[in-house]
């Protein structure tokens, strides 16, 4: 009788552990679907709103791969990956902040073939809302890239980026000299300017080319983490090859420059430990303006992915320290947990605006989501950061 019911007990307990495992993979099934849904139909939200001006600005620029270079797409530890972010700038100063929303997704074709080379492909949109003139542009980008395996350690990609930009404004909301009567703005003046338009639609194209290297097999040319080996992914993208118009004034022309960017993430691995430093930056060129971000994260694995059970799916927490050179100081925070990864990061402002702001530049957050499980040691999703 006691054997029955130790018997008894035993099965009761395999069976609610049966249980538990299989509600929780439904409740992770479940967040999957809702971060995949959410991208996309940020993307395709954006698509529809009447959002955005300049080229839009991210600190945590590893979170925004296909807007920095579309050589990116399909090139990261998994098959599937969505992104959604977001930064909020200038509240300290203005009463109308500048803020910028984003969305992509991307994936990589031909994971069941027999060949190493392969193709990525996503969509991108990005979004803001500038001043007090409601400068608002949206940019909708589809890409396409190529990844040729090297040899065992490296790969070399290129990737072509097509879509659009729409921008607007709101004239009644602008203040021109000639509106001043000496006394304050007249708006019953006239500011002596002729708007084709408030808005316009053009199109937009961008191209970019990469390297991929990694000191281990090809199966682990990026892993995760890259702890205990090196990893080092370098490019160079420009963007508005087209040249787009961007003005608003009767028969002007301001066509929108050529963007030159040269990017760069590494990781190295501390041997012995569960550490990695991976120091990344870029170099962004417009016309007379450029942008230079310089930096390092931090990387600790927390835990491996367990082999034998769903509990452990894999954790990482990183810690970056960023200079964006005559601008802002940017300690950043990302939390990799599973299939996601959670960024947040601060601009402190170190130029001659930070009287006025008082250092306040402004936060940025953003959410990863990968599938496969980028912790999980396979081939098919070891391939790439």
């Amino acid at each position: 009788m006691a054997t029955e019911t130790k018997k008894l007990k035993t099965n009761n307990s395999f069976t609610n552990f049966i249980n538990f495992q299989f509600y929780k993979l439904k409740i992770m099934k479940t967040i999957t679907k809702i971060i995949l849904t959410a991208a996309l139909t940020s993307v395709f939200g954006l698509l529809t709103s009447n959002c955005f001006a300049q080229d839009t600005h991210f600190s945590q620029f590893t979170m925004t791969p296909l807007q920095l270079d579309p050589s990116q797409a399909g090139k990261f530890g998994g098959d599937q990956r969505a992104i959604i972010n977001y930064r909020d700038q200038w509240s300290s100063v203005t009463n109308n902040p500048f803020r910028t929303y984003g969305a992509s997704f991307d994936m990589h074709f031909n994971k069941n073939g027999k060949k190493d080379n392969f193709f990525g492909g996503g969509i991108t949109a990005y979004a803001d809302k500038a001043g007090e003139a409601s400068l608002k542009t949206t940019v909708i980008n589809l890409t396409l890239a190529y990844h040729i395996k090297v040899n065992q350690s490296s790969y070399l990609s290129a990737g072509v980026q097509a879509g659009f930009l729409q921008s607007s404004l709101s004239e009644d909301k602008l203040r021109f000299d000639s509106q001043f009567d000496g006394a304050g703005h007249n708006d019953n003046l006239s500011s002596g300017e002729t708007f084709k338009n408030t808005s316009f639609f053009e199109p937009d194209f961008a191209v970019g080319v990469s390297y991929t290297y990694g000191d281990n097999t090809t199966s682990q040319v990026i892993n995760n983490g890259g702890v205990g080996g090196k990893k080092v992914n370098v490019g160079a993208a420009i963007h508005h090859v087209a040249s787009p118009n961007f003005s608003f004034l009767n028969e002007n022309t301001d066509n929108l420059n050529f963007r030159y960017v040269l990017h760069t993430n590494t990781s190295f691995g501390v041997e012995g430990t569960n550490m990695a430093i991976q120091p990344s930056g870029f170099i962004s060129y417009q016309q007379k303006a450029t942008d230079v971000v310089l930096g390092s994260y931090f990387r600790y694995n927390l835990k491996e992915k367990s082999k034998y059970s769903q509990f452990s799916n894999g954790a990482a927490m990183s810690f970056g320290v960023h200079y964006r050179f005559g601008d802002a100081f940017i300690p950043s925070l990302l939390l990799e947990m599973g299939s996601f990864a959670f960024g947040v990061s601060y601009d402190f402002n170190l130029s001659g605006l930070s009287t006025s702001s008082n250092g306040q530049g402004g936060y940025e957050l953003s959410i990863r989501y990968v599938s496969p499980n980028p912790f999980s040691v396979r081939k098919s999703q070891a391939r790439f950061f």
